[in-house]
């Protein structure tokens, strides 16, 4: 039995697992004014935003955003509209940076000069993992500014999505507790392509007119040969000068595009042409009036049946390179 006056010993209430707390959640909307000097050669691009971002929580998510599409850290300048984050009347904090920089981008161009591009710029939090920080796109007050131009292209749409970016390290960081680390993104997208016109008249066009000087040769009498001869000569001179052109004007690649499988079409088309010539020309001095009659039949045939061919294998072309 206890001694009396003795107090009883005091049940020790076991320590209780406190809740992993939420990450805070931070709103972010973007807002080009100016995207230009897109360069296919370096894949990059220049573009001015608004970038803005509306939280709960002490975290402020200006301070450490990173553009990790950013090519030139140097060169990239980041204002903020308030000197110190604002108080929204929700209770919510609120600040925007003005952005402009140099963005990379790798482009595709299989499709030149019908391809489309999209520009992106992406937004990460360079300090809190996703277990701290966590983005969210606004949609409703993103967009495109009404005076947004990219001269030589035509602006389609734009889209934004959130996400999680994982490293397979955790960057040499032992604080953080894994050898892995994920990182709450933002992907701002402007989808823009090539005017139409621009394949139509100054790429296409050229080359129709090549094609049909080719053609009239076939359409002279076979007697004419130096004429032919000439003709489709030249045309064939013309398309590789034409196609040195246009290459000269973009980067150094390992695949042929759009454009390349047409011009390939176009030195088959002219080569069947030349080799028609010349066949016809050495069998001149054996022809007879009935000979000639039946080359006059075959040119034009081959006319019709190289046109054809031309316009399937532009159809072919366009719908089978992606």
């Amino acid at each position: 039995m206890a001694a009396a006056g003795m107090a009883a010993p005091e049940k020790k209430t076991p320590p209780q697992k406190l809740a992993p707390s939420a990450p805070q959640v931070v709103e972010v909307g973007v807002w080009p004014t100016v995207i230009y000097n897109l360069d296919v050669h370096s894949n990059t691009y220049y573009m001015t935003a608004y970038v803005w971002f509306v939280w709960r929580g002490d975290i402020d998510p200006s301070e450490t955003v990173e553009f990790t599409n950013n090519v030139e850290s140097w060169g990239l300048t980041k204002a903020r509209t308030y000197p110190k984050p604002i108080t929204l009347p929700d209770g919510r904090r609120y600040q925007c940076l003005r952005i402009e920089g140099r963005f990379f981008q790798p482009f595709s161009l299989r499709r030149f000069p019908l391809e489309q591009h999209m520009l992106s710029l992406t937004i990460e939090d360079n300090t809190y993992s996703s277990d701290r920080l966590v983005y969210r796109f606004d949609q409703r007050h993103s967009g495109l500014d009404s005076g947004l131009v990219i001269p030589g292209w035509t602006l389609q749409s734009w889209k934004g999505t959130e996400g999680t970016h994982h490293y397979g390290t955790n960057l040499g960081d032992e604080t953080v507790g894994a050898d892995t680390s994920d990182y709450g993104t933002i992907c701002f997208e402007v989808r823009v392509t090539r005017p139409v016109n621009y394949f139509l008249w100054k790429m296409l066009l050229p080359v129709v007119i090549i094609l049909l000087a080719c053609w009239t040769a076939l359409l002279l009498h076979p007697s004419q040969l130096a004429s032919r001869a000439a003709m489709t000569g030249t045309a064939l001179l013309t398309t590789v000068f034409m196609q040195q052109g246009y290459t000269s004007n973009l980067p150094e690649l390992n695949y042929l595009v759009l454009m390349d499988k047409i011009y390939v079409v176009v030195y088959l088309l002219i080569i069947v042409s030349l080799v028609q010539v010349v066949i016809q020309g050495a069998l001149e001095k054996v022809h007879t009036k009935d000979d000639f009659r039946k080359a006059v039949l075959i040119d034009k045939v081959s006319v019709i049946v190289q046109a054809a061919a031309f316009a399937i294998s532009l159809w072919v072309i366009n719908a089978t390179t992606n």
